[in-house]
């Protein structure tokens, strides 16, 4: 019985006593510990986008040095590309020329082949040089010295020649050849009468194995690709080598939405051959109309750099879950180290039978209450409550029955305690004290009242015959005036009480700001 009482006193006390709740008491633990745990966070969320950021310029960089490599293998493909069809232009240009040289028609066979053939430069891959008339049929073949049966009119390297005079050098769609069946590209250039006539052509076959050769000794990876294709689209070669991917149009590819608006540069994208996703590099190949693409795999390329963020990842993912763990146990030890320190002060200010405040909390409360309705000029009022007859109700019944009567009255005191400035006290032996900061002499008197109807109500005090005497005072606090003021009006009040038949209530009569209590009262034994 007598822990449950005192349960229920810490429980109202620490409802209205020194700091004002037991749960604020652990939220404010918790709450001054974010000042730790926060900064601790961001530390963790700062680190880790440090690492991020690195990472990811480490990426940037993966693919700067992808691009790098490819641009250097793009530009000497390019080059030897560009040169060969450059010396295989010149040999046709020179044809072209000796083609005009007047008396041609009349020397012999052996002798034209001569004149027209042996000033031409030698190109790799060049299969044979070709004449043609304006109706297609082949004149002349700078490997035989009788050329073959063969009319080419119907190709588009004679066709474009013949319909665009003013055209230059034409590199022609892949072919098979008629002569060989081998697959190969045309370079053609148009030979015109004196009188500006359509007089056929000279064309020069490079074939296939030529490309063949250049690209296969790149070494890109399992899933890179090479590709040679006309500015309009068409394929001319691609490595890995697939037939059927020859001559087919990329004119819908992403490449060609970067070509027409820069003639090099790079992009990732999906190839529509493979569904692979890859980094393309292309350039033009000098001034031909041919472009060059080298595809890498965007997962080859990255594959390195994966292993890499992903290493470092987990790393900074140990090390910022060891340091939230850790923050946490010392987070939580600290909260625990507050709230041990916070209980320690509430129990200082805490009486240790009743669970009402002690005096000393009681005097610091006074003072700081008294400093308030003073700024405000609002009025204190202080009950001084002393039980009657206690000594002899200890002396037959014991101190632990005495204990357990101080309990319950704390109990009825601590109940009338409802606002969170009202504050009840246990000054000393079966001396209690209620502090009601804004409160009205007659709202006090109330109070008193209903505290005494409860203490009438225990079944225990009708045995016990122990009563309780109250005295009230209520000032506002003037210049001059103390707290000290309040406490004696108070008493003179309780001592009235006790000196008039105790077991009553006994408000004192002073003046606001003012008091004069009488030293010449005596106060009856109890």
């Amino acid at each position: 019985m007598a822990a449950t009482v005192t349960i229920r006193l810490r429980e109202l006390f620490w409802r209205r006593g020194p700091g004002q709740a037991r749960a604020r008491v652990s939220a404010t633990a918790a709450g001054s510990h974010h000042r730790l745990t926060v900064p601790v966070l961001l530390l963790a969320l700062g680190f880790s986008a440090l690492c991020g950021w690195v990472l990811w310029q480490a990426r940037r960089a993966t693919e700067a040095r992808a691009v790098e490599v490819a641009t250097s293998v793009v530009n000497s493909l390019s080059s030897d590309i560009e040169r060969n069809i450059e010396l295989l232009n010149l040999s046709l240009e020179a044809v072209v020329e000796g083609v005009r040289l007047p008396g041609l028609a009349g020397l012999e066979p052996m002798m034209q082949r001569r004149v027209l053939f042996d000033n031409s430069l030698t190109a790799r891959g060049v299969t044979s040089i070709l004449v043609t008339d304006e109706t297609g049929r082949v004149m002349m073949d700078s490997k035989r010295i009788n050329p073959p049966h063969l009319n080419i009119s119907d190709r588009d390297f004679f066709q474009v020649h013949r319909d665009r005079p003013l055209l230059g050098s034409f590199v022609s769609r892949p072919f098979v050849s008629r002569t060989n069946n081998r697959p190969m590209i045309a370079v053609s250039r148009r030979i015109t009468h004196e009188d500006g006539s359509f007089g056929g052509i000279v064309v020069g076959a490079l074939l296939q194995d030529y490309f063949k050769e250049l690209f296969k000794s790149v070494a890109l990876g399992a899933q890179g690709t090479v590709t040679l294709a006309r500015i309009d689209g068409t394929v001319l070669m691609r490595w890995p080598y697939k037939e059927d991917f020859i001559g087919s149009d990329l004119s819908r590819a992403a490449l060609f939405n970067h070509f027409p608006r820069a003639p090099s540069g790079h992009y990732q994208s999906t190839a529509i051959s493979d569904g692979v996703k890859r980094l393309f590099v292309y350039s033009q190949v000098g001034a031909l109309p041919l472009v060059i693409v080298i595809g890498q795999s965007v997962e080859d390329i990255f594959a390195p750099w994966w292993k890499q963020a992903l290493a470092t990842g987990a790393l900074v993912g140990v090390l910022c879950a060891l340091t939230i763990v850790l923050t946490a146990l010392l987070r939580r030890e600290l909260i625990r180290r507050t709230l041990a320190e916070k209980k320690l002060t509430v129990l200082a200010a805490t009486d240790g039978l009743t669970g009402l405040a002690n005096r000393r909390h009681f005097n610091r409360t006074l003072a700081s209450e008294w400093r308030r309705v003073m700024r405000k000029r609002a009025p204190a009022a202080l009950l001084m409550i002393d039980l009657d007859n206690f000594k002899q109700y200890n002396d037959r019944h014991g101190h632990p029955a005495g204990d357990t009567l101080l309990r319950k009255i704390a109990v009825a005191i601590a109940k009338q305690a409802k606002r969170p400035s009202d504050l009840g006290a246990r000054l000393g032996g079966d001396e209690f004290a209620l502090l009601l900061p804004d409160t009205t002499l007659s709202d006090a008197a109330d109070l008193a009242e209903r505290l005494r109807a409860d203490w009438l109500l225990e079944g225990e005090r009708r045995d016990s015959g122990v009563g309780l005497s109250i005295g009230i005072a209520c000032l506002v606090p003037a210049l001059g005036a103390s707290p000290e003021d309040l406490i004696v009006a108070a008493d003179k009040a309780l001592y009235r009480a006790k000196r008039f038949g105790r077991d009553r209530i006994e408000l004192a009569d002073i003046e606001a700001g003012s008091l004069a209590p009488d030293e010449t009262e005596m106060v009856p034994s109890k």
